[in-house]
């Protein structure tokens, strides 16, 4: 048995995400598609704009064969982190033998080979951007300049460190590397418009962004009462997304049930009031400087988005101060990274959560309850019964973020909120869970 890992957010699932899977299987000869899927938040600091049960539908529907949770603690982290923990989840699995990921270069030669020069001064990078920081460079952008000039003998660097998918397979493969993992990494060349790209534009394979699909939805009265108008945006957007998959992107957008960063506003504004005298740089990439900054301009907060672009500057990139915002809002503090006595390189993984499977994928499920590392999680009552400390504390925040998630949305909605879990009395106890995996034919 072949198992191919993708990693992805799927915000949505769209036509290249489809394309991505079966070219996947086609050139690897992969029996299965085990997707790692960020749950109900993702990397650049926001809510998923569709819940994770019909981002997994979607991804079933569309080629996966089994779909589990990337916790949301790695999920909402920075791309170095986020490769780091989904690579650790995948290698702990037990049955992944190839990573599947797109990228715009499409040489795998060029990423592993800068994933394997920055690995091997690594040390170094720490003190070398330190000057370039102080310079007022960003983050991004010293690390660019300073990996630039590390990866001088390499060939076909251009854009290696500006372009997303291209960031983001360097630091797969840098963790593969770092980790000792014995998964084999595949890149697809990315076809379509540019990850960031927020329009409508013919390419040459039909794709768009995901992010332009985002900003469409945002921009577009879906759940007005006006239906010639909702119909013709419909009918705007839907080649964008498979043909499986338009009845449950319809039903979303009809009744409202999709989130947006602004839909965070309120909630965001509360949290940061109550905590502004201690100030926020306990929580994760939060530095003193920025919980300063987010102190002082407090008083002209109007919404989660405009928060963010008031905040941005040379030196703090949007996406940067998005995800700092969302680790205040959900509690993420920078020991929560990871437990002390595990290492820094060493990711807390108590578990995979299955989140859904098609039924012709069963030998692949056999085999994860067989080889797996990790406990896999189809039951969360059965959870509950078997967990303890860490493993414990652990599932209990993702049910708290879930719970956020779906406060939020079904307030938008106005529909009756469904919780992951309904507690009792007892404040350990975690009962009556509501939510399967979802399973496709």
């Amino acid at each position: 048995m072949k198992v191919a890992v993708v990693i992805a957010e799927y915000n949505p699932f769209h036509t290249g995400h489809q394309y991505h899977l079966s070219k996947t299987r086609e050139l690897t000869g992969a029996d299965y598609i085990l997707v790692l899927m960020s749950g109900d938040f993702v990397q650049r600091g926001a809510p998923a704009l569709l819940n994770k049960y019909t981002r997994t539908r979607m991804a079933l529907l569309g080629g996966a064969d089994v779909v589990i949770e990337l916790p949301t603690l790695y999920a909402v982290s920075s791309a170095e982190y986020f490769a780091q923990g989904a690579v650790a989840l995948a290698g702990r699995l037990g049955v992944v033998d190839i990573l599947s990921f797109g990228s715009e270069s499409g040489s795998l030669e060029t990423l592993t080979r800068a994933a394997s020069t920055l690995l091997s001064c690594e040390n170094e990078s720490a003190s070398l951007l330190r000057p370039m920081l102080k310079d007022g460079l960003s983050y991004p952008a010293a690390k660019e300049k300073l990996f630039k000039e590390q990866l001088s003998s390499c060939k076909d660097t251009e854009n290696l460190f500006t372009l997303p998918n291209n960031i983001l397979g360097v630091e797969y493969c840098r963790a593969l590397l770092s980790q000792n993992s014995s998964i084999v990494p595949f890149t697809i060349t990315r076809l379509g418009n540019d990850f960031h790209d927020t329009g409508f534009h013919d390419s040459s394979a039909s794709f768009i962004s995901a992010a332009a699909i985002r900003n469409f939805v945002k921009s577009c009265p879906y759940g007005s009462s006006d239906k010639d108008a909702y119909a013709k945006n419909f009918e705007n957007i839907s080649e964008y997304l498979p043909v499986e998959s338009h009845a449950l992107f319809n039903d979303a957008m009809k009744t409202g049930s999709f989130l947006t960063e602004d839909d965070l506003s309120e909630i965001l504004h509360y949290k940061l009031l109550c905590e502004m005298e201690q100030g926020f740089s306990m929580y994760l990439d939060c530095t003193p400087d920025l919980s300063d900054k987010i102190i002082k301009y407090l008083p002209e907060y109007t919404g989660y988005t405009a928060f963010c672009s008031l905040l941005k500057s040379k030196d703090l990139t949007y996406a940067r101060i998005s995800r700092v915002l969302l680790h205040i809002l959900l509690d993420i503090k920078t020991p929560d990274f990871y437990k002390e006595n595990y290492g820094e390189r060493k990711y807390f993984l108590p578990y995979g959560r299955l989140l859904g499977f098609r039924k012709s994928a069963s030998p692949l499920l056999s085999s994860l309850k067989k080889n797996s590392l990790i406990p896999l999680v189809t039951k969360l009552a059965d959870a509950k019964n078997s967990f303890t400390g860490d493993a414990l504390d652990f599932l209990k925040k993702e049910l708290f973020y879930a719970s956020i998630y779906e406060t939020v949305s079904a307030s938008k909605a106005n529909n009756k909120m469904l919780h992951e879990s309904s507690q009792t009395q007892k404040k350990t106890a975690l009962n009556e869970f509501r939510q399967s995996p979802v399973i496709v034919p």
